[in-house]
């Protein structure tokens, strides 16, 4: 059974705490940089200062094995920890020191010797001569008079365990708190009842010496920590590779320590499941970069140990997996720039939101793409450029589904070669390169790089257009507008066609300032002088249809930029007017009357510009509901129409005036005609008084406001 224990209950508990020959030196107390940060962090800020306000803590799982043997005609319990060790250890040196402080080590000594070393035998001499020789006089000066005691080999200097613990002695040396502490905390620190220093302890079951210790606790892994275990079982997968397995286990439990730290879950110190993330993020992405292009059925379990031996049988995927984790503090860095047209999503942004368990495609491909780029270059004044075509191209294909990833990361992967990403997109292969993203995405980014090579200057202008929220990395309209200007033209021009000569990056960006100006709080102002236009379809069905998901990008939308930019107003709702006005102009000079229009665009045109010019209302009460769609029905009584001879293309309506209905999503026939959906024109009582149409004659002509 799991049971709650101190490091002095297990003193108490067993005859001997044994740290067997094949666990590792004491490590805690290394002088590298990374432990010493982590001494930082787990030392002084949490067990100790927990130490000292008597904050319970817990230090996860110690689990090991027992050992019976027989002394002197009686039974002895040995404990081997297996994993845990460096925690006892540290904790007994914290029990010595707070012994030896408070002047307890003869109280203390019975249950320190139980604690002992087999590492090496010096190891085991110096923890058996630190509790029955030593004598301090100074505690700030514990080490130094330690190596200066008779008792001390030097021979021992040679030990990385004993070097461990003396470093491990020397830094509750420096804690100031920890030394001029005037309560008495060994009591506190042994007590049954406090347990202020905790961990949740595992004894495999008990065998004789002759049975084989490894063997048994594999076959009781299903007892330890989901963590441990995982550990356990990874680290045969890459048995094969002895050197990246020592430098795995190492890493594991100290350099990604440390680089994951700022990630572990709040109240909790293990880096248990940002780690598990990290490693699902990327097993996942070296699966598909492997995997079978559209193959019926691919793994979703990506820590299942199946596809695990599957990754990481392959010796690059592995060491692939070791630079990611190394490289963590590099991503740290990267935290510049909204990479993904949002606050927050630089690269580090993206990172962080992956071991939060998020799997967005842009975010998986953004990063994954970066450690590939970081891994194989190291230019990094490239590494900003890359980034962002990677992003517009998987942005801007639809079909970026996870049975495309395997051609996709291909084409990512030939993008990373010392030359800047815009100089390979000249390659005249690149194309082919790109095989899997969207083509007209990808014939932009080559038109793009064609365009930085003959305009260097144009890159920031380009830049800034493609980090538009609303364009998001796909600007052909905006670029073929330099070219031809009507909605018909831009429909149809291929900009991969487009004579880079005659491209003119100051019209470009004043073509980009009238787009933001309509553009303004979700195109609102320009909704209703979109209806004209192909944004709209007219079915059989009596329905006219905004049904385009890209609309911020439309050519309707970017040939009014362009209108409104010859027009040299500066003011969008006089260029608004105007052009209501030479629309209704243009409408008496080719009809005899109004009333007698057929085309439900037309119609639905003059019917905005009567509620927002003649009725003076807005926009939000022309389309009801955020119903940019309309529906129409047969008119009923409180309803009327200012149209005579029907809808032309609608089967239904072809001779009926309709009483025209908008709708966000269905359109319910069965539902009826309902004032909260109808046009205030169209309903008896809301419109104006006078003839409509001999109003916006007199207000196109000038004479009315």
């Amino acid at each position: 059974m799991n049971t709650k224990h101190t490091f002095w209950s297990l003193c108490k508990k067993y005859d001997k705490i044994e740290v067997p020959i094949i666990q590792r030196d004491y490590a805690q107390g290394r002088e590298t940089v990374d432990v010493e940060r982590i001494r930082k962090k787990f030392i002084n800020e949490y067990l100790i200062d927990s130490l000292l306000k008597k904050e319970k803590i817990e230090l996860d799982f110690v689990y090991g094995t027992v050992l019976v043997t027989e002394k002197g005609g009686s039974k002895q319990e040995i404990f081997i920890p297996l994993d845990g060790q460096q925690r006892l250890t540290t904790l007994f040196l914290l029990h010595w020191f707070i012994a030896i402080k408070e002047d307890r080590l003869a109280d203390a000594k019975n249950n320190l010797l139980k604690f002992t070393y087999e590492t090496r035998p010096s190891a085991h001499d110096f923890c058996t001569k630190l509790i029955e020789k030593s004598t301090i006089n100074n505690l700030l000066k514990v080490k130094q008079e330690i190596l200066e005691s008779e008792w001390y080999d030097d021979e021992w200097n040679n030990d990385p365990t004993i070097s461990g613990m003396l470093t491990m002695l020397d830094t509750f040396a420096k804690n100031d708190a920890l030394v001029n502490n005037s309560g008495k905390i060994f009591d506190s620190l042994i007590s049954d009842v406090d347990t202020l220093i905790s961990f949740y302890f595992i004894p495999l079951e008990k065998f004789g010496l002759t049975e084989n210790l490894y063997i048994r606790m594999n076959a009781r892994g299903k007892m330890l920590t989901e963590f441990e275990s995982f550990k356990s079982e990874f680290y045969k997968i890459i048995v094969p590779f002895p050197e990246l397995l020592e430098e795995i286990k190492d890493k594991i439990e100290y350099d990604w320590v440390e680089n994951l730290w700022q990630y572990k879950e709040n109240d909790s110190y293990v880096i248990d499941k940002p780690f598990m993330q990290y490693l699902g993020f990327i097993t996942e992405m070296l699966y598909y970069k492997n995997a079978k292009f559209r193959a019926n059925n691919y793994e979703s379990d990506f820590l299942d140990f199946k596809v695990l031996r599957q990754v990481y049988a392959k010796q690059d995927n592995l060491k692939f997996l070791v630079f990611s984790l190394d490289t963590i503090k590099k991503l740290k860095k990267l935290n510049k720039g909204n990479i993904l047209w949002s606050e927050n999503s630089t690269v580090h942004d993206i990172f962080k939101s992956i071991l939060s368990g998020k799997r967005d495609i842009n975010q998986l491909f953004v990063l994954f793409s970066t450690l590939n780029y970081l891994n194989k270059s190291e230019n990094l004044e490239n590494l900003n450029d890359f980034i962002r075509v990677v992003r517009n191209l998987i942005h801007n294909t639809a079909d970026n589904s996870r049975r495309e990833w395997p051609k996709l990361l291909k084409s990512v992967n030939n993008l990373i070669q010392d030359k800047n990403v815009y100089e390979i997109l000249l390659d005249e292969n690149s194309h082919e390169a790109l095989d899997g993203f969207y083509v007209p995405q990808r014939k932009e980014e080559i038109v793009k790089a064609n365009i930085i090579k003959s305009f260097p200057k144009a890159k920031d202008l380009l830049f800034s257009i493609e980090d538009n929220d609303y364009l998001k990395g796909n600007i052909a309209v905006l670029i073929a507008s330099n070219y031809v200007s009507s909605e018909s033209e831009l429909i149809d021009f291929d900009i991969s066609t487009c004579d880079i000569q005659k491209f003119d990056s100051i019209f470009l960006s004043l073509i980009f300032d009238s787009y933001k100006k309509i553009a303004s709080n979700n195109f609102s102002k320009i909704w209703g002088d979109l209806l004209t236009s192909s944004l709209y379809n007219q079915s059989e069905w009596s329905r006219l249809t905004f049904n385009n998901a890209d609309y911020q990008k439309h050519p309707a939308i970017i040939s009014l930029a362009s209108e409104y930019n010859k027009s040299s107003m500066s003011n969008l709702n006089d260029f608004l007017i105007f052009r209501r006005k030479t629309f209704i102009k243009m409408l008496l000079k080719q009809n005899n009357q109004l009333s007698e229009l057929r085309s439900v665009k037309e119609q639905l045109y003059l019917y905005f510009i009567i509620h927002i010019n003649i009725m003076l209302k807005d926009s939000t009460t022309f389309f009801k509901k955020k119903g940019y769609n309309f529906g129409w029905l047969a008119k009923e009584s409180g309803f009327t129409s200012i149209f005579v001879n029907g809808i032309e293309k609608d089967r239904w309506f072809n001779n009926v005036n309709p009483i025209f209905q908008t709708y966000p999503v269905i359109f319910r026939y069965n539902c009826g005609l309902k004032k909260e959906n109808a046009l205030d024109v169209e309903i008896v009582g809301q419109g104006p008084k006078n003839n409509p149409f001999e109003l916006l004659s007199i207000w196109a002509n000038d004479n009315y406001k």
